[in-house]
């Protein structure tokens, strides 16, 4: 389908079975990233609860372009209300048992799958490292797509504290992996 998130949105709603799992396919694997960073082990449930919410939500949503941005700002709350809920402060990214395999490199080898996977596992540990402000913008950013203001909106914080929060979590990271090669 090349409809527009906005056409699939008003096909959803008007019925249409193709039109919600379409969004689901082309959002779907940056908001599990995004869940798999800030609650590990529970971004399996959080994503089918996102999902869930959004689907409620369909009608209220109102188009200005970025439906990303909505599904996003609804993954972040989400996460905000669990963390609230247990009692506890945000996890550093979690590694389970299988999530080597679930984000392989496409090249063939085991050596080269020997250093993707130590390079995930220092990059994980550098953003779990990273405070926890910063990474949250981090996250929107880069899983999310999101600009720089739907990043302070979806954090209720100004348009200048988002954009300072992510260039110190860019030199940050910079510091720790700049050994790193793409």
């Amino acid at each position: 389908m090349g409809l527009s998130d906005a056409e699939l949105v008003e096909g959803a709603l008007a019925g249409d079975p193709r039109a919600f799992p379409e969004l689901i396919k082309r959002h779907g694997t940056g908001l599990y990233g995004y869940l798999r960073h800030r609650l590990g082990s529970e971004a399996d449930d959080a994503y089918a609860e996102v999902w869930m919410k959004v689907w409620e939500r369909l009608a209220r949503y109102e188009d200005r372009g970025r439906f990303g941005a909505w599904l996003f700002t609804i993954a972040h709350r989400l996460f905000l209300d669990k963390v609230r809920r247990a009692g506890r402060r945000p996890q550093e990214p979690l590694e389970e048992e299988g999530a080597e395999e679930r984000f392989a490199s496409a090249e063939p080898g085991p050596e080269r799958e020997a250093e993707a996977s130590a390079a995930r596992e220092r990059i994980g540990a550098a953003l779990g490292r990273l405070p926890e402000d910063q990474r949250e913008v981090f996250l929107l950013r880069e899983f999310g797509g999101l600009s720089f203001n739907e990043i302070a909106d979806a954090m209720d914080s100004p348009l200048s504290t988002a954009l300072a929060r992510m260039r110190y979590a860019v030199l940050k990271l910079r510091g720790e992996l700049g050994d790193l090669r793409a």
